[in-house]
């Protein structure tokens, strides 16, 4: 069982004076390789003000030349918003840069106004993210591992093109796909997905999920080759289960500026490290993985030392 931390980014460009304040954001990521995660993850957005965060291919090729063994991700992270020789370029030299410690965690997008708004941006119809999304994991995979490529697609035409560096991981950088309710994104884990990532709020939907992902892996040819299941939840974790309910909601809706009736479609898991425990041991028998987790506390380095030394053992066991 690997736990990962989602890094705080957002209230970074809140504050006045951002091109000074990303020290916080080196200090989070020092503080979480010494304390034991498996990964640190940042997310990704571009125009949508209010969820502004860095640049994520920036950010992560500064934390990779801040730490020294942590794994590092972006999710969820939208291919589709970027061309896809770019991206794989950028991605294939920030994993040597941090000599082979690059995950994703891509994603369609939610089908939301604001992401639709976003795509638009920056030049992808809306309508053709999903497609555009597939192309772009088959063209990064090939470019990562092969000297030259050309490639037919709907979307995206190559002809004899290369790259250089290749990333230092081989054959390339690990791509863990979110998907959660729709059954094309399922399809899409099992035929091209090197792990799976979900915010499945109950444990049959959990297991009937990974059922289907794997039911498609083979049917692609693919059996066994999508072994990561990572769950994307918010903690708040205390002695008393009441308080780290009301903790957590606060903390949420200080963080997210919007009420908790706005902010049903996170999974908190808000309580004791019993109660967690209780709760995720079902997930790991049903074959979870990883978990990455968001914090929704100040004191982070407490929840941290929760998360890995009393709920951890206990998941891995």
């Amino acid at each position: 069982m690997e736990i990962g931390l989602l890094l705080h980014t957002r209230q970074i460009i809140r504050q006045e004076d951002a091109a000074k304040s990303f020290d916080q954001l080196w200090a989070d990521a020092a503080q979480a390789e010494e304390l034991g995660f498996d990964h640190i993850w940042v997310g990704d957005s571009v125009t949508v003000l209010d969820k502004a965060r860095g640049d994520c291919l920036t950010t992560m090729a500064a934390l990779a030349a801040r730490t020294r063994k942590i794994k590092i991700g972006a999710v969820p992270m939208l291919p589709a918003l970027r061309n896809p020789v770019l991206l794989a370029h950028a991605l294939a030299t920030v994993d040597v840069i941090s000599q082979g410690r690059i995950i994703l965690g891509v994603s369609v997008g939610p089908v939301r106004a604001y992401i639709q708004r976003q795509f638009a941006a920056c030049g992808v119809p809306p309508h053709e993210k999903a497609g555009r999304l597939g192309e772009c994991i088959e063209i990064m995979r090939r470019l990562w591992s092969e000297r030259t490529v050309s490639y037919d697609g709907r979307y995206y035409k190559l002809s004899d093109v290369g790259i250089l560096p290749h990333p230092a991981q081989k054959p390339g950088i690990p791509i863990w796909i979110a998907a959660d309710r729709n059954e094309n994104g399922f399809k899409r884990v099992g035929r091209l997905g090197d792990g799976w990532v979900t915010l499945a709020p109950r444990l049959e939907r959990f297991t009937a999920a990974r059922g289907k992902i794997d039911r498609y892996a083979q049917e692609n040819g693919r059996a066994g080759k999508c072994p990561v299941s990572a769950l994307y939840a918010t903690f708040n974790i205390q002695t008393d289960g009441d308080r780290a309910k009301d903790e957590g909601w606060k903390w949420m809706e200080r963080f997210f500026e919007q009420p908790r009736e706005k902010l049903g479609h996170h999974f908190t898991i808000f309580g004791t490290a019993d109660e967690c425990v209780r709760l995720l041991s079902g997930y790991a028998a049903a074959g979870l993985t990883a978990i990455i987790a968001r914090i929704a506390s100040d004191d982070v380095g407490a929840q941290s030392s929760l998360l890995l030394n009393d709920i951890k053992p206990q998941l891995a066991r």
